[in-house]
C-alpha cells in the first residue's frame, strides 16, 4: 500500500465524515418522533431543547417508536468516529521535527483514535435503553476531544514550519470546546436549553476543526 495515498485518503475520510454528519444529523432531526425531557407532548425536534442523543433514542420522549431517527443517527455517528480513527493515525507525521512535539502529536493522536472509539459506542446505546454505558463513552469521548485540542494546539505552536493558522483554529476551538462543555455539564442539572446548545456548539465546533485540519493535510 502506498503510504501517501493512504494518509491523503485518511484526510479525505475525516472531510466526508463531517459533511455527511452535519447532513445526516439535520436530516435525523426532521425525523425525531417528537417530545423533550420535560415536554413530552411536544412535536418534533427542539434544537433548544434536544440533545443529539435523542436522536438515537429507540422510543422518543413522545412514546412513539424513533427507528428512523435512530438509524440515521447510529450511521452517521459511525462514519464520522471511524474516520477520527485512520486521520489521527496520519496527522501526527507532520511532528516529527522535535520531541516535545512529537510526544504531543502522538498523546493528541491517542486521544482521538479513543473519541472515535467513544463516539461509535455512543451511537451503540441508545440513552433510552442503555444509559449507563451511553454516558460513559459521553464522559470519555468528550474528555478525549478536549485533550486533543490541548495537545494539537501546544504541537503545531512547537511546529515553526506548521502554518499559524492552524494553531489559531486547534486553540479557539479548544477554548470553545471547553466552554460549551462545561455549559452542556451546568445543563444536566436541570437546564435542557444549557445542555443542548452547549452540546451542539461543542460537537459543531468539533467537526468543523478536525475537518478544516484535515483539509489541510490534503493540501500538504
Amino acid at each position: 500500500m502506498n503510504l501517501k495515498g493512504w494518509k491523503n485518503k485518511a484526510y479525505l475520510f475525516i472531510i466526508i465524515g463531517g459533511i455527511q454528519y452535519i447532513i445526516l444529523i439535520l436530516i435525523a432531526t426532521m425525523f425525531y418522533a417528537g417530545g423533550t425531557k420535560s415536554n413530552p407532548g411536544r412535536p418534533g425536534y427542539s434544537f433548544w431543547s434536544n440533545s443529539l442523543s435523542d436522536l438515537g433514542r429507540t422510543i422518543a420522549y413522545s412514546g412513539i417508536h424513533n427507528t428512523t431517527s435512530m438509524i440515521i443517527f447510529t450511521i452517521t455517528l459511525t462514519i464520522w468516529g471511524s474516520s477520527l480513527i485512520p486521520f489521527f493515525l496520519a496527522y501526527q507525521s507532520f511532528f516529527k521535527e522535535e520531541k516535545k512535539q512529537k510526544i504531543s502529536s502522538r498523546l493528541g493522536s491517542i486521544f482521538g483514535m479513543i473519541a472515535g472509539v467513544c463516539l461509535i459506542g455512543i451511537a451503540f446505546t441508545p440513552a433510552d435503553i442503555l444509559i449507563a454505558p451511553h454516558m460513559i463513552f459521553v464522559y470519555i469521548g468528550y474528555t478525549a476531544i478536549l485533550l486533543v485540542g490541548i495537545s494539537y494546539t501546544v504541537a503545531v505552536f512547537l511546529n515553526k514550519n506548521f502554518p499559524r493558522i492552524y494553531f489559531y483554529i486547534f486553540l479557539i476551538f479548544t477554548i470553545i470546546f471547553y466552554v460549551t462543555v462545561s455549559i452542556a455539564l451546568i445543563g444536566l442539572s436541570g437546564s435542557e436549553t444549557l445542555l443542548a446548545t452547549g452540546q451542539k456548539i461543542g460537537r459543531f465546533s468539533t467537526v468543523a476543526c478536525f475537518a478544516i485540519a484535515g483539509y489541510g493535510a490534503l493540501k500538504r
